[in-house]
């Protein structure tokens, strides 16, 4: 097979299964500064969260300022709890749960939306006999857990600027 029908027949395959890049998402203007407020600045959520503020032309600050917008992470919380249990008691999947608390205030300091949660879940099977796959598997769905998070929170704050807030 030639390499332009390889480039053409995956070119194809992509546009079929719906995949589209991501245009830059239309945030709030009173945005353009926004300082992050978070008790907890080393998750893969909030690192994540940062990169994409910037990537859609946010200029995240250190500190709070008078021209800042300020969004306030109340808490961000990870857990997982038993989704299944075989015959013999014994666990057989998992779901991770990732719940994060928000709200956003303008410069001046007035609330722009209220206090928010988004919910995200994950599952995956549970082998006794793999354990040290079932950690890596645990440890790559908590780090795409916050990635997913940080993507659906500037996806609400996009919505946020479509209301004409």
């Amino acid at each position: 097979m030639s390499r332009t029908a390889i480039i053409v027949l995956a070119a194809w395959l992509i546009t079929a299964c719906g995949f589209q890049l991501r245009g830059e998402a239309r945030l709030p203007a009173y945005m353009d500064r926004t300082f992050v407020a978070v008790a907890d600045d080393s998750s893969v959520f909030v690192r994540e969260l940062g990169l994409l503020l910037e990537a859609n032309g946010i200029t995240v600050v250190d500190a709070p300022d008078p021209e800042s917008a300020t969004l306030r992470i109340d808490s961000q919380n990870m857990w997982r709890q038993p989704l299944s249990v075989t015959g013999q008691a014994r666990v057989r999947e998992f779901l991770i749960v990732f719940e994060v608390d928000w709200r956003l205030e303008n410069a001046a300091g007035e609330v722009a939306l209220e206090r928010a949660t988004i919910r995200l879940t994950r599952d995956y099977s549970f082998d006794e006999g793999e354990i040290l796959a079932a950690q890596r598997e645990e440890e790559f769905l908590r780090d795409d857990l916050g990635r997913a998070m940080a993507e659906q929170l500037i996806r609400r704050l996009e919505a946020l600027s479509g209301a004409g807030s």
